[in-house]
């Protein structure tokens, strides 16, 4: 409570007349968002103060968000109320740029449209500074094929049962994202999109010998992608491939081994030819919320 108290001082004071200024950038790239999927913020700080400034933690963390709520004007906590932050020095004139999943910080599991706000506090200056707000919209798609596995005993959570989840989302394009959980303790250990998906069309899914999930789908013209997911939630790769006459096909070897049948693999990786869809950090991944590069 007293922390809650201390924040909205803090957040009135920015309405005070400043005389040094620090320009704060909030970029949200997309405005729908599948509900876990990773939503990456980009700040962006720049000092126009006039001097050099260390930025710090004083009783709150320098580096923040305001996080209102679905459909309402209640703030969303954070995970970790005492999460911290490196300090970090600004100089002047200096921009400083950095990005984060803001659902690591924060609980954004409901469904409907949330505003969201970039602070950064300033003890130097002893006034906190926000971005203008971005509004994205949480929904959910329709799951098209689901599976439940056991993890084996050579594996982090060896004896438990995971679920994997194909889901088909629409938002500018169709498409498709793979969700790893556990449904029992309500753990999402990743929830990845890995594609454009042709319309009516369906992938093909194998698993290997560890449950690890290999999921084929036909993204573009004579276009697919081979997108691999550990049973833990792990991505563990993704390929394209060109197939002009024939269409591939996954084949399960004796040894437990997955093998993709017809189609060239490229020598270039997803990441590279589609950045809107390379994969992200996993929701289970929380660690304080440092801010990165």
């Amino acid at each position: 409570m007293i922390r809650r108290f201390l924040f909205l001082i803090l957040a009135f004071a920015t309405l005070a007349p400043a005389h040094g200024q620090i320009a704060v950038a909030l970029d949200i790239k997309r405005r729908l968002y599948l509900r876990y999927e990773p939503i990456l913020a980009t700040v962006r700080i720049t000092n126009l103060s006039g001097r050099d400034l260390v930025l710090h933690d004083a009783g709150q963390p320098w580096f923040g968000f305001d996080v209102t709520g679905a459909n309402s004007e209640t703030l969303v906590p954070p995970r970790d109320l005492a999460y911290q932050v490196d300090p970090i020095e600004i100089k002047i004139g200096e921009t400083i740029k950095r990005t984060v999943d803001l659902n690591q910080l924060y609980e954004l599991g409901e469904f409907g449209v949330h505003r969201i706000k970039a602070t950064i506090f300033v003890r130097p200056l002893n006034k906190l500074f926000a971005s203008k707000p971005s509004v994205i919209d949480i929904a959910e798609g329709r799951t098209i094929w689901r599976q439940t596995v056991g993890v084996p005993d050579t594996l982090p959570n060896e004896g438990r049962n995971h679920s994997f989840k194909l889901i088909e989302f629409q938002s500018d394009k169709r498409y498709l994202y793979v969700r790893v959980e556990d449904e029992e303790r309500g753990t999402i250990f990743g929830s990845y999109r890995i594609g454009h998906m042709i319309e009516g069309t369906q992938p093909e899914m194998q698993f290997d010998t560890s449950n690890n999930l290999y999921v084929l789908h036909l993204a573009g013209p004579k276009i697919y992608m081979l997108t691999n997911i550990g049973v833990n939630g792990d991505f563990l790769g993704q390929h394209i491939y060109d197939a002009p006459k024939s269409r591939p096909y996954l084949r399960r070897l004796v040894d437990g081994t997955i093998q993709i049948i017809g189609g060239k693999r490229r020598a270039e990786n997803t990441a590279e030819n589609n950045p809107g869809d390379a994969p992200q950090p996993k929701l289970s991944d929380r660690p304080p919320g440092l801010p990165a590069n």
